[in-house]
C-alpha cells in the first residue's frame, strides 16, 4: 500500500476535495487473473479511481459498487468469477480477458473521519515508517498496526475468530539523479511512471531549468553539498553529470552513504579512473555490490528512452531482489498462471 506515489497523491487530492473513498483489496484468486492477492484500488465519491484489480474486466462495475457501499456505510465481500466452462476459442471470443476467479473486499472510509485506518496508514507512509495495517472483513471499524513486517496476506485468527487482512505500508521508492543533462528527463519520466519519488540535483542553474518531471530539484552551490541531500534517505541514485570531477565527488559521497543501489553512467575504464582519484582501494571499491557500472540491463536500444528503460529495469530488479529473465523462460510463472 502506498508504494506508488500516485496512490498518495490520489488520497491527498480526495482529502483536499473532501471526498469519501472506498478501498478495494484482492483477498484471493483462483486460476488465471491479472492481479494477485494484495493488489489495491481506491475509488472516491466522484467515481475517480487509482489502481486496478483486474485487466479492465470489471473496474467499471467496481466503481458503481463503490458508490453503493459509501451510501450504506458497510464493507462488502465481492466475488467475480470469470472462469470459463472450457478453453475453446469460442469461450475466449466472448471477450473475457482472464480465466479465473477473484475475491475482493471493498470497505468505505470517510473524509469527516480523516479516512480512519487508511488515513493513519497514509501518515506512516509519508513518514517512511514501516508498519503493517491489520483490518477485519467481519468486524466493522476493527483495525490495528503492527511493526511486524509480514507479507501481505489474509489470515484467520483463531482467538478472535476474525478474518484479517494484513497490508504492508510501504513508501514510494526514492530515486536521486546526480546531474541534469539531456538523458535526465527520459529517466525521470520512466521513474515517475513506476511511481517512484524522483529528485535531481546539479550545480548548474541552466541545466536544472530544463527539468520538468522531477518531484524535487536541488541547486547545489558545489558538489560537496550532495552529502546534505543524501541525509534524506534515498533508495537508489544515478550519477550522470558527465563531468569527471563532479562524478568523482558524487560517487564518493554515495559510497559513504546508505543508498542501496548506486549507478554511474559511462564505461568501466572511466569509473575505475574516477575511483582511483579518491581511493587507494580502487578494485575493492569497484567490487561494492551496490555499485552498477556500466549501468542498466542490455536491452539492445540506444535512444535516451531505451537507456532510461534499461536503467529503471535494472533498478526494479534490484529493488525486488529478482534476476531479470524472460517470463517464457521461467518454469513456473508467478503471474498469468495456468
Amino acid at each position: 500500500m502506498f508504494a506508488h506515489k500516485d496512490f498518495i497523491n490520489f488520497l491527498q487530492q480526495s482529502k483536499s476535495d473532501k471526498k469519501d473513498i472506498v478501498c478495494i483489496n484482492v483477498l484471493d484468486t483462483e486460476g488465471s487473473v491479472y492481479r494477485k492477492s494484495g493488489a489495491t484500488m481506491l475509488v472516491n465519491s466522484d467515481g475517480k479511481f487509482i489502481g486496478v484489480v483486474s485487466g479492465g474486466c470489471f473496474e467499471e462495475d467496481i466503481v458503481h459498487c463503490a458508490q453503493d457501499i459509501l451510501s450504506k456505510h458497510e464493507g462488502k465481500y465481492v466475488v467475480h468469477d470469470l472462469r470459463m466452462k472450457d478453453d475453446t476459442l469460442d469461450s475466449w471470443g466472448k471477450g473475457v480477458g482472464c480465466n479465473g476467479l477473484i475475491k475482493l473486499w471493498m470497505e468505505p472510509f470517510y473524509y469527516n473521519q480523516n479516512y480512519g485506518a487508511i488515513g493513519i496508514a497514509l501518515e506512516y507512509a509519508l513518514k517512511r515508517t514501516k508498519k503493517t495495517l491489520i483490518r477485519s472483513t467481519e468486524q466493522k471499524g476493527f483495525y490495528g498496526f503492527s511493526s511486524e513486517e509480514r507479507k501481505e496476506e489474509i489470515f484467520y485468527d483463531e482467538e478472535s475468530h476474525l478474518r484479517l487482512i494484513y497490508q504492508k505500508i510501504n513508501s514510494p521508492y526514492r530515486l536521486l539523479i546526480l546531474g541534469a543533462g539531456p538523458g535526465s528527463e527520459p529517466l525521470l519520466s520512466m521513474a515517475n511512471a513506476l511511481g517512484w519519488q524522483t529528485s535531481i540535483c546539479d550545480t548548474r542553474t541552466s541545466n536544472l531549468t530544463h527539468i520538468h518531471s522531477a518531484d524535487e530539484t536541488h541547486l547545489l552551490n558545489d558538489c560537496e553539498e550532495v552529502t546534505k541531500i543524501l541525509e534524506r534517505d534515498f533508495d537508489a541514485a544515478v550519477v550522470m553529470s558527465h563531468n569527471f570531477n563532479s562524478d568523482a565527488v558524487y560517487l564518493k559521497a554515495l559510497l559513504d552513504s546508505e543508498v542501496s543501489y548506486i549507478g554511474i553512467m559511462g564505461p568501466q575504464k572511466r569509473t575505475r579512473t574516477i575511483i582511483d582519484s579518491f581511493s587507494t582501494m580502487g578494485e575493492t571499491v569497484f567490487m561494492d555490490p551496490r555499485l552498477h557500472n556500466p549501468i542498466g540491463l542490455d536491452l539492445g536500444g540506444e535512444s535516451p528512452e531505451s537507456i532510461a528503460l534499461s536503467i529503471c529495469a535494472e533498478i526494479e530488479s534490484h529493488r525486488n531482489r529478482a534476476t531479470p529473465m524472460s517470463l517464457r523462460e521461467k518454469k513456473r510463472v508467478a503471474i498469468h498462471a495456468n
